[in-house]
């Protein structure tokens, strides 16, 4: 199995046409699977599952820059760069985030005793600008890793895997075809992967109010109001807001707020609560908050109906997040 000893893979290359490497992980547990697949115009996969006896650690030599999202299906995960000696990340089980990764040796490390089961999905950073548009938040933050030289989170918090996004990478791994149709599979299935996480990565800046997701015509007084209406919103999850109440609040009418709220951050009034809400929450778990209180604090009179919520949302209990 992978151990102390490090295990060196090469960096990605350009290929002629899609390659695709399976083997095992390790060398005495045939139920350790490492799974690898890149395509010509700069998609990299890989895929690991692992039993863990005892620490392990990958050196990537990553020779070319890229925007990788990265998944952790079971376990925990570290990424360290400067030849180890600092940490860049750590992705718990169901957690996934972005990271611009410059060409440097990157350390992919785990602990022992645990099963690890994950997915790396790489991408050539010139083919995610073409995905982008100028105005998305992601935009601007791989312009300026590619200017620095420099591996980096892209995202500040992780996020948790949705139902949807796991069952495409899962398509990917188990793909039933060879070839040019294997390569047109893949393609598309990471096309409708990045459609759904770069959407979901749009919302959350919107929430977290790093980034405005729309170029606006309104007026600059109208553009602070609707500001003023998320403010209103995220002071306080435990009160019940109806869309006249928060006109009146900022000196406007509900039809107005309805549609100037979505031209500057892109949703509803009522989907941004409802974002908000399973957002923070999602945090306060995280923290170590019990369900009960954290339902309490997002507004619900019952928890039964906060964890309704939560799952539909998540696809994943709150229990097993609070754990």
């Amino acid at each position: 199995m992978f151990g102390d000893s490090d295990v060196r893979e090469c960096g990605r290359r350009a290929a002629a046409t899609t390659t695709t490497t399976r083997r095992p992980a390790g060398k005495s547990n045939d139920s350790n699977t490492f799974y690898e697949l890149a395509t010509p115009d700069g998609i990299h996969i890989r895929y690991y599952k692992i039993v863990a006896a005892e620490p392990g650690k990958v050196i990537i030599e990553n020779a070319l820059p890229g925007i990788q999202l990265s998944y952790t299906i079971h376990g925990t995960k570290c990424y360290r760069i400067r030849n180890g000696m600092q940490e860049l990340i750590c992705l718990k089980k169901q957690e996934y985030n972005y990271l611009f990764l410059a060409p440097e040796p990157i350390h992919l490390t785990w602990q022992a005793g645990e099963q690890i089961e994950m997915f790396e999905l790489t991408i050539n950073p010139d083919l995610m600008l073409y995905y982008l548009s100028e105005d998305h938040p992601l935009y601007g933050r791989l312009q300026q890793s590619l200017q620095q030289k420099k591996s980096m989170v892209m995202n500040d918090t992780s996020q948790l895997i949705k139902a949807k996004s796991n069952s495409i990478l899962y398509d990917i791994l188990y793909c039933p075809l060879e070839g040019r149709y294997k390569q047109l599979y893949i393609k598309s299935k990471v096309g409708e992967l990045l459609a759904l996480e770069l959407g979901a990565y749009e919302k959350q800046m919107s929430i977290t109010g790093s980034h405005t997701t729309r170029p606006l015509r309104l007026k600059q007084r109208d553009i602070e109001k609707m500001h003023l209406v998320k403010d209103i919103i995220l002071s306080d999850f435990t009160k019940t807001y109806s869309l006249l109440d928060l006109a009146q609040q900022v000196g406007t009418n509900d039809s107005y707020l309805k549609r100037h709220f979505k031209e500057v951050f892109g949703t509803t009034v009522y989907g941004f609560i409802q974002d908000a809400k399973m957002e923070n929450a999602r945090k306060l778990l995280l923290e170590g908050h019990n369900v009960s209180g954290t339902a309490f604090m997002m507004g619900y009179k019952h928890a039964v109906h906060f964890t309704r919520a939560f799952k539909k949302y998540f696809s994943i209990s709150p229990n097993q997040i609070a754990k």
